[in-house]
């Protein structure tokens, strides 16, 4: 009785130490299949061995021409289209998004892009206290999406020189700037650098998470320049919303 209970606590710890390798004595996780057989008898493989390989670890992950896998599925190639997804909605030129809960699908990418022009805004005084400004650009979103926000932005100050930012965002609101009103950037203002002279500009690019409604464009100076105004043109004083489809 006593050596039937020592051959069983041997089969049960095998069982769970045991590596298993497909055409390889070398296995280099708990499953692990090297379908060339070219792996070393000892060892890590390189990185042209690893090319035909499977891989499954302790942790869970799988690899596909990879001894190491950091996340739940790697793929590594060396030649072009290390995946395919064929479901029906495939075709040339479309790109894999998900839904709601996490289901990718193929998108067609072609269309027509949603471009929305703002009105153009006013001639406006940026508080000498640093505080957020309605300039008098606004613009309707007419969905939910992700949207590539371009301001254009400039503003004549004195003196030469002065201020260290000037930020903007966009709210939901021509008269106040609560959270609750909804905003482009929740957690800062998008600042740009000061001018060096008499000028401060803001051209640039970021995306944001926008809902349907109108958004209304602020504007802060750092609380530097004695005097720091908006323009009043279009080029000056206006910005461009693109959904990303």
């Amino acid at each position: 009785m006593k050596k039937i209970y020592i051959s069983l606590f041997a089969f049960i710890s095998f069982t769970f130490s045991a590596q298993v390798g497909v055409n390889t004595s070398n296995p280099q996780g708990v499953f692990n299949i090297d379908g060339q057989k070219n792996n070393p008898a000892t060892g890590t493989p390189t990185a042209a061995q690893q090319q035909d390989y499977f891989v499954v670890t302790q942790q869970g992950r799988v690899g596909v021409g990879s001894t190491a896998p950091t996340a739940k599925l790697e793929v590594n190639s060396s030649s072009y289209g290390a995946i395919k997804i064929v479901d029906g909605t495939q075709a040339e030129g479309k790109f894999l998004v998900s839904d709601a809960n996490g289901v990718g699908t193929w998108k067609d990418t072609t269309g027509n892009t949603t471009i929305i022009n703002s009105t153009t805004g006013a001639v406006v005084d940026l508080p000498s206290t640093g505080s957020m400004t309605y300039i008098g650009s606004s613009a309707v979103v007419p969905q939910d999406g992700y949207y590539i926000i371009s301001p254009r932005l400039t503003t004549d100050k004195s003196p030469s020189g002065c201020g260290v930012f000037i930020a903007y965002n966009l709210f939901k609101s021509s008269t106040s700037v609560a959270a609750s009103t909804g905003q482009a950037f929740e957690n800062q203002d998008a600042h740009s650098t000061a001018g060096r002279v008499l000028n401060d500009y803001v051209y640039t690019s970021s995306v944001a998470y926008l809902t349907a409604g109108t958004y209304y464009m602020w504007a802060r100076q750092s609380a530097s320049c004695t005097t720091n105004r908006t323009r009043a043109t279009s080029g000056d004083n206006s910005f461009t919303l693109t959904l990303l489809k």
